[in-house]
């Protein structure tokens, strides 16, 4: 079975074994991690345990590089493998070098950590984005070729409209990715209140919810407020005008506070 995207970029298959003869002995020195990988931060205790699984067994599936400059190679895919091979202190490593464009790359980077460990929501859109601003490859494209349906992509690439306070507690998994859909609709004021009493009032999805309707509907109301003085203060101003129109002397003055409106009224003798 193919992997995804390799219709799309015509990739080969990376479940296939390496033969002896394909593989070449590489510093790890000389490797540099994949500028296109999406996962931001790695799970250190997993790290270790692949790094014991490896100096017990060896590496079974070497790491896949392609040539950068002279003597230096950028990770296709094995970027857990290469850092347990870091911790374990190893000098070298086999490897398979393979000649990609930096779309294939990414798109590889993508795949492999879909398929082996989950990303973060915040991680995955910015993958597809990355991946959907590279080349002429549309979220129809993207969808099929990693078997999700269009809609799956476009929410996923709507987290990142989110204000960074979100962005951030989603990424530390404060808060979950439907927690941080609920916000979508609200300003970056209204997702950094919201978003406190999620963390600290231990919100579930739907008090989330509700919260942000509260929200919306207060703001509402003050807007409506805001309307109908206008309304009130418009009609003050036609009628004192008719009034100076037959020679009467008045003055008008307006204020505001946070708790209310005044208008001063002087009608001169």
């Amino acid at each position: 079975m193919k992997k995804p995207f390799s219709k799309l970029f015509n990739l080969i298959d990376k479940s296939e074994m390496a033969h002896d003869e394909d593989l070449v002995h590489v510093s790890l020195e000389n490797i540099v991690p994949n500028q296109y990988q999406p996962r931001a931060v790695f799970d250190q205790d997993k790290i270790k345990e692949l790094a014991h699984s490896i100096e017990k067994h060896g590496l079974l599936q070497p790491i896949t590089l392609r040539p950068i400059e002279e003597d230096m190679y950028e990770i296709i895919a094995g970027e857990r493998r290469f850092r347990a091979l870091k911790y374990l202190a190893y000098e070298n490593t086999k490897a398979i070098v393979k000649y990609l464009t930096d779309q294939e790359t990414a798109a590889i980077a993508l795949i492999e950590n879909i398929q082996r460990e989950n990303l973060t929501s915040i991680e995955e859109a910015r993958a597809y984005k990355q991946l959907l601003d590279m080349d002429d490859v549309t979220q129809k494209d993207l969808a099929e070729s990693i078997g999700k349906s269009q809609s799956f992509i476009a929410n996923k690439l709507r987290l990142l409209k989110l204000s960074d306070d979100v962005i951030t507690a989603l990424e530390k998994e404060e808060i979950t990715e439907r927690h941080a859909r609920a916000l979508l609709s609200l300003d970056n004021d209204g997702q950094y209140d919201v978003l406190n009493n999620i963390v600290s009032d231990k919100l579930t999805v739907k008090e989330t919810e509700l919260a942000v309707k509260n929200r919306q509907k207060k703001r509402t109301e003050q807007i409506n407020f805001n309307d109908d003085v206008t309304f009130v203060l418009n009609d003050f101003e036609r009628d004192i005008k008719k009034l100076r129109e037959k020679g009467m002397d008045i003055r008008i003055e307006n204020s505001e506070t946070n708790d209310f409106h005044e208008v001063i009224i002087k009608i001169y003798k």
